[in-house]
C-alpha cells in the first residue's frame, strides 16, 4: 500500500530544482523552478523534465502546455473522498488543467493528442503512471504509484 512504501503524507519530502521554468495554472505571471515531491521520485520527476526538454525544446513544451504547473505536493484527501490523495504523500504532479480537466476522456484532453506520445513514453519509462492513458479520465495527473 502506499503509506507502507513512502510513509505518512506529507514526510519525506525533498525540494528539487526544474531544468525549465513551470507557469503556474492559475497564475501563469508566475514561474516556478523548483517543486517539492517524495524524495523517492525526486530523480525521477526531474528526468522527466530533463528529457522533455531535451526533447521538445522549450518553445515547443510552452506550445503543448507542459510547462503549465497545476500542483504536486498538497496534504489533502482525493476530489471527493476520504483517503489521501497521491499528492498528498509528494508522489504526484498536475500539469496544464485547463486543457486536461479531471473528468475529460480522450475526446476532448489535450494529453490524448499524438503530439503527447513522446512525453508519456518519458513518464512511463520513469515508472510514473498516467490515469488518462489508463483510465480515461485526468490527463492533467502524473503519480508514481497505482491504487489497486
Amino acid at each position: 500500500d502506499v503509506e507502507t512504501f513512502f510513509g505518512k503524507p506529507g514526510t519525506s519530502l525533498v525540494t528539487i530544482n526544474l531544468p525549465c521554468p513551470l507557469r503556474l495554472s492559475w497564475d501563469k505571471n508566475t514561474v516556478v523552478t523548483k517543486l517539492t515531491c517524495h524524495k523517492l521520485v525526486a530523480e525521477p520527476i526531474r528526468r522527466i523534465f530533463d528529457r522533455t526538454l531535451s526533447h521538445y525544446g522549450l518553445d515547443r513544451i510552452k506550445e503543448l502546455g507542459l510547462d503549465i504547473f497545476g500542483g504536486a505536493y498538497n496534504n489533502r484527501n482525493i476530489i471527493g473522498g476520504n483517503r489521501k490523495s497521491m499528492h498528498a504523500y509528494g508522489i504526484a504532479i498536475d500539469l496544464d488543467p485547463d486543457r486536461n480537466q479531471f473528468k475529460w476522456g480522450r475526446d476532448k484532453a489535450a494529453f490524448a493528442k499524438p503530439a503527447y506520445d513522446e512525453f508519456w513514453k518519458i513518464v512511463e519509462a520513469e515508472e510514473g503512471y498516467s490515469l488518462g492513458r489508463e483510465k480515461n479520465f485526468d490527463w492533467m495527473h502524473i503519480q508514481f504509484a497505482r491504487r489497486s
